[in-house]
Formats: C-alpha cells, structure tokens, sequence
C-alpha cells in the first residue's frame, strides 16, 4: 500500500493562499507538489519563529514556511509570509550603465 502524501494548511498559511496574485499562487503549487514528492528538500528555515521548519520563496517577496510531516509523508504550511526586501538601488534604465574598460 502506497502512503499519498498530504499539504496541510494553517489558518493563516490558508488564508494568504487565497490572498495571493495568480502568478505567486501557481509558481506556490508547483512548489508545493514538489514538496508533497520530496518534503525536506528546501533548507530549514532561519527563522527563530519558526524551529525546525523549511522555507521557500516565491516570486516576489512571499516566503513559505512549512513542517515535515514527522509520522509519514506529506507536510504542514505554518505561513506564508509577504517580506519586504532589500533592493540595492538600480538605474532606472538598462542604457545609463557605464562599463569600465
């Protein structure tokens, strides 16, 4: 018998879920079926919020935190996290880039 592997979802993780623009909502369940295949494929998370959890991001500034399933296959999403990241400040156009020789 074959175990099928189960993505649960907290009430927040849940939520956002819905919250999410269509193409971070796609590009999250392409991850998360890789996860149901291979779930400690992703690092732990560095995150103290969240010991022993894994993470992943996805395009652009969501960050998916989720627990093994410890009893069998299969994972639990604990949140899905909107990040504000840090830029470094980029020329408006690709043409005012100057190279040194």
């Amino acid at each position: 018998m074959r175990k099928t592997s189960r993505i649960l979802f907290a009430e927040q993780a849940a939520f956002m879920r819905g919250q999410l623009p269509l193409d971070a909502r796609d590009a999250l369940q392409r991850r998360l079926e890789y996860v149901a295949r291979m779930p400690r494929m992703y690092p732990l998370a560095e995150d103290e919020r969240f010991p022993g959890c894994r993470g992943f991001w996805i395009d652009p500034c969501y960050r998916v935190v989720y627990m093994v399933n410890a009893g069998g296959p299969g994972a639990y999403v604990v949140a899905i996290l909107e990040e504000e990241l840090d830029c470094v400040d980029a020329p408006a156009d690709v043409d005012e880039l100057v190279l040194d020789d």
